[in-house]
């Protein structure tokens, strides 16, 4: 019984929603998105598409009213209609654009964003009739960010369909190289779809997590620095940028308490360096279609790229020349119908492509040597060159990244998924951060790319290199004043004090001066921590070195959080008792308020996110109603073929027909025509509310004879089932009795010195089962006594329905457990032959005793004996 309330527990637990909860890792491209999703009792892997693919294109569209994703919005190979048929309402490439203060330079925009108050602004021609807030102009609807958002949408929609629940955390890659605005415009979407961004991972680092999670690594001590590490670059060539990741992996084995014989091992992956350069694939493309440009109007004298959709058609072609050349020294290139309805055939070879992009050849290799050289580091110390991302199955792309590595061409690798190595590692790391799956031990250090300057001088608080994690703190006057943050010189926002007064006046120490704390977070953010007023020596001491923690593990740690509250200080001159230490510190720090202002690039303001929410919200309210209309039309229209089939009289189910009555065939005949009559002629314009009445209408007239097939189905089974009931009942009477009358007899025999157990059951007890069979049995015989005759009509309403019988057998079945689960009685303790002596000799001496006072003595107002 304990292992089963154990396993109930257990079982129990796994079904909690808070346990259960499932984590979605998303891996952006410019290009292409990748999505895993982890959840207990399911094993993680890549989510696909409503296509069954596992690369999910990031673009969103519209088809007039009808928003799609995927494929279907995409220009490619196989589903270029969208593309090229509405190429106004196709958004490809959002990524770059992200918290951009410039209008793109590159031709990958049908319909390219404009700056309108230095945030880009997409335009939408024929914005969809429910879009609620209207735009005041279709050339100001979409940000790059509600674009984001609208993407977000379409994959938490497919994650939630196989988890069978809403997902709401989500663990996302980012470039090592993105802003902190860019970062906080990925939230902003995020935030608009309501997803909770658990971790901001790198996405080499995520790639490196992906390779360190079935290898071992040499031990080493980072704080002594014994032992070794393994280096490796990461490079990721994707569609618009390339990076050069430097890593270090180790392994650190550290006993947990003194008496332990097992150290536990953690794997740790460090970020060293990371280089990058904004080329990618899609130059590739962009080459290639020129030349496909330059060709065509050679052989037609036409120029098409002013036309849209000639463009588009040759952007296919040249990504699908791209691919074939990648494997074959020419490709073949044919388009029907490019212009004017002229068929455009050529020839390109991979020599071609190459000497087109001689020029910008080394800017894929140039992101390993800026990685290397910020390292400290040189192509010998690296054990392998890992690669990822579409773009390094190029060959160009390959001989450029040997060209770099010299005599060391053999440590290229290509020991990962160079499509989902990201995603994987993400979800990996998701799940520790989850804190609901026993993972490998692993801790991550990934470092900032950029200095961080606050101040009027520009003071460095956090330099380019430093650990994501720590905090930093910095010595300010006590008055109000703005202190600027900066992001490699450029603003970020402003603290401002406005309030200092009110903490100095609850201040005694001299030397007021503020210590203003700043947290580099591990997703790349930096913020004020706190701002406290203390003295001028304290401020000196704790300024030193930065404040508490560097960089705290990532999978089940976090980070410490500070309040404001005051510490006390090391090293004091003279002891005091506690209480006075406690009234001290109190006076020698005090919480300053402030706030934050945002500068530079504009963030989404609280009236943005609100009319963007509203928007995206109408769009989700109308698929989901058109969703449920297109479900009750579908549901209808099947219902109405079904009828149709079971009304043929040459249909080999005849159920239908030999359970209706001819009136009930002939209405369900006419009723059916008429529905498909009226479906034909109202089908697109038709509401759900409607669509499910005619189908209501419809199930009405059969239902009668559906509960006359499904009675013929089950009552058979319910009358043995009751007769089976009445038979125990009845058994379990007769044994009853007879052991009631055994225990009576018993009793009636027993002595005090062997007493017998009463009876287990009562005669009122019994006596109710008896009262209770009789009625069932005297129900059963009338109702079976009219069924028996109404057999042989199979269209006649039944006289007992099964619902009926299981509920009557199950009322008789329950009162007979609730007897057989009664607990036998015990007999009467028994009594002794010498505690029946002994109480004989009391009581005979207490009566002599008494007999021997004098009536009204004073003795025969004391207690007697038995009293006391």
């Amino acid at each position: 019984m304990k292992l089963c309330a154990h396993l109930l527990w257990a079982s129990a637990m796994l079904l909690s929603p808070a346990v259960q909860a499932a984590v979605l890792a998303i891996d952006y491209g410019a290009e292409f998105t990748k999505l895993s999703l982890v959840k207990p009792g399911v094993p993680f892997d890549v989510v696909l598409d409503r296509d069954s693919k596992r690369k999910i294109s990031s673009v969103v569209g519209w088809k007039r009213d009808d928003r799609v994703f995927g494929s279907e919005g995409k220009m490619s190979v196989k589903a270029d209609f969208q593309a090229t048929r509405f190429p106004d309402t196709h958004f490809p490439y959002i990524k770059p654009l992200l918290a951009s203060s410039s209008e793109p330079s590159l031709p990958l925009y049908p319909s390219p964003p404009t700056l309108v108050n230095d945030t880009l602004i997409f335009p939408h021609v024929s914005a969809p009739s429910h879009l609620s807030p209207a735009p005041s102009s279709p050339q100001e609807v979409w940000s790059p960010t509600a674009l984001l958002a609208h993407q977000l949408a379409y994959f938490r929609g497919l994650a939630s369909s196989l988890a069978g629940e809403v997902v709401k955390d989500v663990i996302v890659t980012a470039p090592a190289w993105w802003t902190q605005s860019q970062r906080r415009a990925y939230r902003d979407a995020l935030e608009l779809q309501g997803l909770t961004c658990m971790g901001m991972i790198g996405e080499g680092t995520a790639v490196g997590l992906n390779y360190a999670m079935t290898r071992s690594f040499p031990d080493y001590n980072a704080t002594t620095g014994e032992g070794e590490r393994e280096f490796h670059i990461i490079y990721d060539s994707g569609a618009l940028s390339t990076t050069a990741t430097v890593l270090a992996f180790y392994q650190t084995s550290v006993l947990p308490t003194p008496k332990s014989k097992t150290p536990i091992n953690t794997t740790h992956i460090e970020v060293l360096a990371t280089g990058w350069e904004q080329i990618g694939g899609v130059q590739l493309d962009l080459i290639l279609q020129d030349m496909l440009v330059t060709d065509f109007a050679k052989k037609s004298g036409s120029d098409v790229s002013g036309d849209k959709k000639a463009m588009a058609k040759l952007a296919r072609e040249a990504n699908r020349v791209k691919h074939i050349l990648s494997a074959n020294q020419e490709s073949n290139v044919a388009i029907e119908s490019l212009f004017n309805d002229v068929d455009y055939k050529s020839r390109i070879s991979r020599a071609d492509l190459e000497a087109a992009f001689e020029s910008s050849l080394t800017r894929f290799s140039s992101p390993i040597t800026t990685a290397l050289i910020k390292a400290n580091l040189s192509i010998k110390d690296m054990t392998s060159v890992i690669l990822f991302g579409g773009n390094t199955r190029v060959p160009l792309v390959q001989s450029s990244i040997r060209s770099v590595l010299g005599d060391k061409e053999d440590i290229i690798a290509q020991n990962v998924n160079s499509d989902e190595a990201a995603v994987l590692g993400a979800v990996f790391y998701g799940a520790g951060l989850s804190k609901q799956f026993k993972m490998k031990k692993l801790e991550l250090h990934e470092r900032s790319v950029y200095d961080f300057q606050a101040g009027v001088a520009g003071e460095v608080i956090f330099p380019a290199g430093t650990l994501l994690g720590e905090r930093k703190t910095m010595v300010l006057p006590a008055v109000d004043q703005s202190v600027e943050v900066m992001q490699d010189g450029h603003p970020l926002f402003a603290i401002q004090f406005t309030d200092v007064a009110a903490a100095l006046s609850n201040f005694s120490t001299p030397e007021p001066v503020i210590n203003l704390t700043f947290r580099l977070d591990h997703r790349g953010h930096i913020a004020a921590a706190n701002a406290v007023v203390v003295s001028n020596a304290t401020a000196s001491a704790e300024s030193t070195g930065g404040m508490a923690g560097a960089l705290k593990g990532l999978f089940g740690k976090k980070e410490k959080k500070e309040d404001g509250e005051a510490t006390v200080e090391e090293g004091t001159e003279e002891d005091v008792d506690a209480k006075d230490v406690k009234k001290e510190v109190k006076k020698e720090k005090v919480a300053v308020k402030f706030r934050e202002k945002a500068l530079g690039l504009k963030a989404m303001t609280g009236e943005e996110k609100r009319v963007t929410m509203a928007r995206l919200a109408s769009i989700a309210s109308f698929e989901a109603a058109r969703t449920s209309r297109e479900e009750a039309r579908n549901m209808l229209e099947g219902y109405l073929y079904r009828l149709t089939g079971l009304l043929d009289p040459q249909t080999d189910n005849t159920a239908l027909q030999e359970y209706s009555k001819p009136d009930e065939q002939d209405k369900l005949r006419v009723l059916k025509e008429e529905t498909f009559e009226w479906l034909l002629e109202n089908a697109e314009g038709a509401d759900e509310k409607t669509l499910r009445e005619k189908r209501t209408e419809l199930e009405k007239l059969e239902a009668p004879i559906i509960l006359r097939f499904q009675e013929s189905r089950t009552r058979p089974k319910a009358v043995e089932d009751f007769q089976q009931a009445m038979f125990a009942a009845r058994s379990f009477l007769v044994e009853a009795q007879s052991n009631v009358t055994i225990a009576k007899a018993a009793v009636a025999a027993s002595t005090p010195e062997s007493p017998a157990a009463p009876p287990k059951y009562t005669d009122e007890e019994l006596t109710a089962v008896e009262v209770l069979m009789k009625e069932l049995e005297e129900w059963m015989d009338e109702v079976m006594t009219q069924q028996v005759f109404l057999e042989e009509d199979k269209t006649a309403t039944p006289v007992v329905m099964t619902k009926e019988l299981d509920e009557r057998g199950k009322k008789l079945q329950t009162t007979v457990l609730r007897l057989t689960a009664k607990k036998n009685p015990r007999a009467p303790k028994a009594k002794t032959a010498s505690s029946s002596s002994s109480s004989t000799t009391s009581s005979s001496s207490t009566a002599s005793t008494e007999a021997e006072l004098p009536t009204g003595s004073a003795e025969s107002d004391a207690p007697k004996h038995e009293e006391l």
